[in-house]
């Protein structure tokens, strides 16, 4: 048997198994990531005389479709941009507070930026509807009849803020962090008070880090399809208006209006990759006694407690208060689960099979296909065609997870190159397939770092010792590997079991555990819905303290 082994490593450790290794990741990710992507631009091209008709002349409605797309074209822009601003103010100030500061709870806030990151984001935009537009959430504590605000633009904007939040915190923490305060130091010795040291030196050192999470943040305001589709009332953004167009049949304007957001979002990626370093922070003057007075204790103590207040009335409390709510109406939750007539506990149960099954399927893809091409972007010296790839990789990352869906059905599916019945029909295996597109980046983004740490000497030596590469890679690289890898696995599986928008468009009569709370909201089950969500919130929040231990005990 060990002989048996010792030949097929010796087998896969041949140049021809490297370069078939090599091509195949390559063409998995070019045909299954990439190419369903930039299809989109094909099929507007080739279909644009009967796409023109239905959008700017149908025999009917005229131009109608071309004034819905622009308004919610629009209205996603001026949402995005609202909520990257607000993020910014509200997630600077916190920034330096946990890069800076050393005081009790440190970890548990550090900790808890990351919930909204761990909620599907149906479930999140459930949990923030109830806390702000319910009587049962701030508005019944306020002896309001209802909620606080109604289903709408300003609804839509604070689930926004409360899931691109961490964007802005985590990137801006990064930044400062790294920071050298010896420049810091020289200011405040030559008796510059704290808020000019900030404006005049450490803002322009964390200017790249600042452009970097605010494209973020836009992008993924921009993208957002499930948490809005539970609070967006009558008010159509675009991701939620290619649902709608992909339901009703409209794969026409479905296709520009995707068309579109795949343009803005490679535009986006273009600036985040080649303009961020160009951005500059111009210091003019300075305001000593303004800038004083902004730096007196007093000040700065309010900050924070602002800081924290808005950080728990803003951002924690409604994104758990879905737990309150179940508090309340437990009863209520247990009739519509477990005594309704449509048997809902049988319909969850379902749908978090298939949750966890597609969940489970998509991270194995990307662990066996995501090692390989992590390796390519660490080992092989190919020059500008690894800068390429590595461009290519964060492209399903920035693009809207309702449009890279509508992508990837109009490529496998009837619309596209495959002619009539297309590879896929709208259910579990293209559900599979999407996901596997916008996870896999998340992969390999966390096992690149790893690899790049790893000291070759092990290898080398091995080598010397005459032993195969694959060899090598199994007992020195993999055992080096394995943290990295289930970290990647964590972070694939609680995105795969968290997506809505991309799902809604390719699921056919498949549902997954999102769709389903987006339904029982819809149908007015709240408390199944908040039963739902209750159950995928613990179990992904059960994940990403896992992930948090990995990589606390890595630092």
């Amino acid at each position: 048997m060990g002989q048996l082994i010792q030949k097929i490593e010796k087998a896969l450790s041949t140049r021809f198994a490297r370069i078939f290794s090599d091509t195949f990741t390559l063409a998995f990710f070019i045909l299954i990531i990439i190419v369903p992507i930039l299809y989109i631009f094909t099929f507007v091209g080739t279909e644009w005389n009967s796409i023109y008709t239905e959008i700017f002349n149908h025999p009917i409605t005229g131009d109608e479709q071309w004034f819905d797309l622009t308004a919610a074209l629009v209205r996603s822009f001026e949402i995005a941009a609202i909520v990257t601003v607000i993020d910014i103010l509200i997630g600077l100030p916190m920034a330096l507070i946990l890069a800076r500061k050393d005081f009790r709870g440190k970890k548990y806030i550090d900790t808890l930026i990351d919930l909204p990151l761990a909620v599907p984001t149906a479930a999140l935009g459930f949990s923030i509807y109830l806390f702000w537009g319910t009587q049962w959430g701030i508005g019944g504590l306020l002896g309001l009849g209802g909620g606080v605000f109604s289903e709408g633009p300003l609804m839509i904007m604070l689930v926004h803020i409360v899931f691109t939040y961490p964007y802005i915190v985590r990137n801006l923490k990064e930044v400062i962090m790294r920071v050298d305060r010896t420049y810091e130091q020289a200011a405040q010795s030559l008796g510059a008070p704290p808020f000019t040291v900030f404006r005049t030196i450490t803002g322009p050192l964390m200017k790249e880090g600042l452009v970097a999470g605010a494209i973020l943040a836009f992008t993924r305001s921009l993208g957002e399809t499930g948490a809005t589709m539970i609070v967006f009332g009558v008010t159509e953004t675009s991701p939620i208006q290619i649902v709608a167009w992909r339901g009703l049949g409209l794969f026409g304007p479905a296709a520009f209006l995707t068309m579109i957001l795949v343009l803005v979002a490679l535009g986006l990626l273009l600036m985040l990759k080649l303009v961020t370093r160009r951005v500059g922070l111009p210091i003019h003057r300075v305001f000593p006694r303004a800038e004083r007075k902004l730096s007196h204790p007093i000040l700065r103590k309010s900050r924070n407690v602002i800081v924290g207040l808005i950080f728990l009335v803003v951002v924690i409390l409604p994104s758990l208060w879905t737990f309150v709510y179940i508090g309340i109406n437990g009863n209520a939750a247990y009739s519509q689960m477990f005594l309704s007539s449509d048997n809902k506990v049988a319909a969850f149960w379902l749908s978090l099979m298939s949750s966890l099954s597609i969940a489970g399927m998509v991270t194995l893809i990307c662990i066996i296909l995501g090692i390989p091409m992590a390796l390519i972007m660490v080992r092989r010296k190919w020059g500008k065609i690894k800068a390429i790839l590595d461009a290519m990789i964060d492209i399903p990352l920035v693009i809207p997870s309702a449009a890279l869906g509508f992508s990837v059905f109009v490529f496998w599916g009837t619309l596209g190159p495959f002619g009539p019945g297309g590879v896929f029909s709208p259910g579990y295996w293209l559900i599979v397939l999407v996901h596997v597109v916008f996870c896999y980046p998340y992969m390999v983004r966390v096992l690149i770092p790893i690899v790049n740490s790893i000291d070759p000497g092990y290898e080398e030596a091995a080598m010397t010792l005459g032993a195969p590469s694959f060899t090598v890679f199994r007992t020195c690289t993999w055992p080096l590997l394995k943290r990295g890898v289930l970290a990647g696995s964590i972070i694939t599986f609680t995105r795969s079991l968290g997506e809505t928008g991309a799902t809604l468009v390719v699921m056919g009569l498949a549902r997954t555990v999102p769709v389903l709370i987006v339904d029982w909201v819809e149908a007015q089950s709240l408390a199944a819905a908040a039963f739902a969500s209750v159950i995928i919130i613990i179990f992904s929040y059960c994940l990403i303290f896992i992930l948090r231990k990995i990589t606390l005990e890595n630092e």
